[in-house]
């Protein structure tokens, strides 16, 4: 009988220093895992980035976004480069717009 009390204790301490390792394995995974991979990216509003981008081409005074053509979900990530297709009269202008910083600043140069 001391055998199998002895066999028992044997494997509950190995169960708890498996239990222990296992736990530790996970809390180093998840110390080490990207804070960012937790948060959706910021993404630029559509129709703001529409608008500058006519008036890029088109000038100031006209605040249509008719004609207006860049790309959905762009991330507002500094260095994000893009390019948007504007028609001015009969033309295409290609508007260049990079991200200036990660709040969402934009430089635009129409082309």
């Amino acid at each position: 009988m001391t055998d199998q009390g002895k066999f028992a204790r044997f494997l509950i301490t190995l169960s708890a220093v498996i239990v222990a390792g296992c736990a530790l394995t996970v809390t180093i995974k998840v110390m080490n895992t990207d804070p960012e991979a937790f948060h959706p990216p910021r993404l630029l509003d559509q129709e703001a980035v529409e608008l500058q981008a006519a008036r890029a081409a088109r000038g100031p005074k006209d605040v249509s976004r008719d004609g207006v053509e860049c790309p959905t979900a762009m991330e507002a990530k500094k260095g994000n480069k893009f390019e948007c297709r504007v028609l001015v009269g009969y033309n295409d202008k290609t508007v260049t717009v990079e991200v200036v910083d990660d709040q969402g600043k934009l430089s635009m140069n129409a082309s």
